[in-house]
């Protein structure tokens, strides 16, 4: 893992969303007009891999729910 680093790789699985799929993945979330699984779909995403990334609209959307 050194030898890997001073070549300048990381070990780890990329990222799925990025920073602007994130900021999109927010403003939908606020607009709250679209399910979360509408979201996930429109990222590319599951709705895990998107609740891993947005853990609080897991928790609304269960609060919402009762």
């Amino acid at each position: 893992l050194k030898a890997a680093l001073a070549r300048g790789r990381k070990g780890g699985r990329p990222k799925k969303l990025s920073e602007d799929d994130i900021a999109v993945g927010r403003a939908l979330l606020a607009a709250g007009t679209i399910s979360v699984a509408d979201i996930a779909k429109r990222l590319g995403v599951n709705r895990d891999t998107f609740y891993s990334y947005f853990p609080r609209a897991r928790a609304n959307s269960t609060v919402s729910r009762n």
